[in-house]
């Protein structure tokens, strides 16, 4: 599954060390997160990862989310969400060619 992959730690990682480059927007529900990443930045495997034209929408799988809660969590502050109390993390990425951004989305339930 992508959502476990490598390179979705490694963009969620630079997200968390290179904020000012990232544009942040609060979703219109309260437990996610959308990101745009500008396509200067290294994604190894982007076809995969981050489809042009198409949205790809995977569940994290609960070996990743136990291993990186912190880095979740990291996220789930910018929610409009309490207390960080999922227990399941979806991710949405894509690629927008127009806008040269790589679309990253949590969805915390």
């Amino acid at each position: 599954m992508a959502s476990n992959s490598d390179s979705i730690y490694n963009v969620m990682t630079y997200v968390t060390r290179h904020p000012e480059e990232v544009h942040f927007q609060k979703g219109e529900y309260s437990n996610v997160i959308t990101m745009g990443i500008p396509d200067h930045v290294a994604i190894a495997n982007r076809e995969t990862y981050f489809p042009e034209g198409r949205l790809m929408v995977n569940r994290m799988s609960n070996h990743f989310v136990s291993m990186h809660g912190e880095l979740l969590d990291y996220f789930f502050d910018m929610t409009e969400k309490g207390k960080p109390d999922y227990r399941e993390v979806w991710i949405t990425t894509g690629y927008l060619p127009k806008k040269q951004l790589y679309l990253l989305e949590l969805s915390y339930e």
